[in-house]
């Protein structure tokens, strides 16, 4: 079951972990623990956000209990202080939710910037992508880029020729799916499909902010 994001709301603060890379620990039908190696890992997303008025606070409301369901899935918008620059050398603009005055998340209110798009095939399961960068820009490691609905961190950035627009880019966690050249790889308006771990319920006192703690796993 597919649940919108709700628009109104607004984000104080959202922080991906990488878990379940390593070894984890699985115990045997005679009670004794080994370590088992963990092929793929999973995003868990910790998320702060706050209603302000009746509308968010409703619509708040009613995303954490929707999202209560057992195959409850949502596109979660994932917000980062710092992203690449743009084509005129500045630090691009995150996009801001879409719908601002509905209860309906129809995306971003601008389309991602296309500046990065892959340059070769990538394969599922590939650990890396070759990506064609813009002038005045390029991907560091610590950034996040999401290509589908997965969200991936950079790791590694190597150019590839020594073309200061041709990078080869490692990624963690290794690609959900196989994507196409020419692929946008998007870098300002990340997001990650989740299903909701926890979540705070929103309190109804006379306060006009009311601030919740939500926490996804990524969906699979």
């Amino acid at each position: 079951m597919q649940i919108a994001f709700p628009a109104p709301v607004r984000l104080q603060s959202s922080v991906p972990r990488l878990e379940g890379l390593r070894l984890q620990p699985f115990t045997n039908i005679d009670g004794e623990t080994f370590a088992k190696p963990a092929m793929n890992g999973f995003w868990r997303l910790d998320m702060q956000a706050f209603a302000f008025d009746m509308q968010s606070h409703l619509a708040l409301s009613a995303f954490v209990t929707a999202m209560g369901a057992a195959n409850a899935e949502c596109v979660v918008p994932v917000y980062v202080k710092w992203r690449p620059l743009g084509g005129n050398g500045r630090m691009l603009v995150r996009g801001g939710l879409g719908a601002p005055f509905t209860s309906d998340h129809t995306g971003f209110t601008s389309p991602p910037f296309g500046g990065f798009t892959l340059r070769a095939p990538a394969a599922y399961r590939d650990s890396y992508i070759d990506v064609d960068t813009p002038v005045l820009s390029k991907l560091w490691p610590g950034h996040f880029v999401t290509l589908g609905e997965r969200l991936h961190q950079v790791v590694n950035v190597v150019p590839i020729d020594e073309h200061p627009q041709r990078a080869r880019v490692s990624l963690m966690p290794n690609l959900r799916a196989a994507y196409p050249a020419g692929q946008v790889v998007v870098v300002d308006q990340l997001r990650l499909r989740c299903r909701l771990e926890a979540g705070d319920p929103v309190a109804s006192d006379l306060s006009p902010r009311q601030d919740t703690s939500l926490t996804f796993i990524e969906a699979f």
